[in-house]
C-alpha cells in the first residue's frame, strides 16, 4: 500500500478530511511552489479553524484550475510528497513517512497513468529528493510506514 491508498484508508477510519497535496502541486516542476501555498492557503487557515482554499491544478492541460475550499474539521489529512517541511510540522500533530524499497516504488509508477507521465518522472523525482536533503522528513516523522 502506497501513501495515496494508506491515506486514504487513514482518513476513512478516522472520518477525516483528505487532501492530496497532488491536486495543489503547480505542474511537474512546482513541488515547493504548490507545497507552499498548500501550507500557506490551507494548512495555516485550517489550524486557525478558518475554510482553506487552493487552486486544483489540471495536470492534462498544464495549467491551474478551479479553486477548491477546505472546511475546518476535527481532523485533517494530507497526503503528498514534499509535504512536511518545519512549517507545516508546526501544524501537524501527526507527520508520517511512507518508504518503500525503490523497485517497487518504480513498479508502481510505471503501472501508474498509463504511463502518461513517465518522461516527467526523474525531473520530479530531482525535486523530491531536494526536498528530502533540505527538509529531513524521514527523521522528524512522528511515524514511519515501510511498505
Amino acid at each position: 500500500m502506497g501513501k495515496t491508498r494508506l491515506a486514504a484508508s487513514i482518513a476513512d477510519t478516522l472520518n477525516a478530511t483528505l487532501v492530496h497535496l497532488d491536486d495543489g502541486y503547480h505542474g511537474w516542476g512546482g513541488l515547493a511552489e504548490g507545497r507552499d501555498a498548500m501550507i500557506d492557503t490551507v494548512l495555516t487557515p485550517l489550524a486557525l479553524g478558518q475554510t482553506g482554499r487552493y487552486r486544483a491544478w489540471d495536470w492534462e492541460r498544464d495549467v491551474a484550475g478551479d479553486f477548491v475550499d477546505v472546511s475546518p474539521a476535527d481532523i485533517v489529512v494530507v497526503e503528498g510528497c514534499g509535504i512536511s517541511t518545519p512549517r507545516s510540522r508546526e501544524l501537524a500533530s501527526t507527520v508520517l513517512w511512507v518508504e518503500c524499497v525503490e523497485t517497487l516504488r518504480l513498479e508502481r509508477l510505471a503501472g501508474r497513468d498509463r504511463g502518461e507521465f513517465n518522461a516527467f518522472y526523474e525531473a520530479w523525482d530531482a525535486q523530491v529528493n531536494a526536498h528530502i536533503a533540505h527538509n529531513d522528513p524521514i527523521t522528524t516523522a512522528t511515524v514511519v510506514v515501510r511498505t
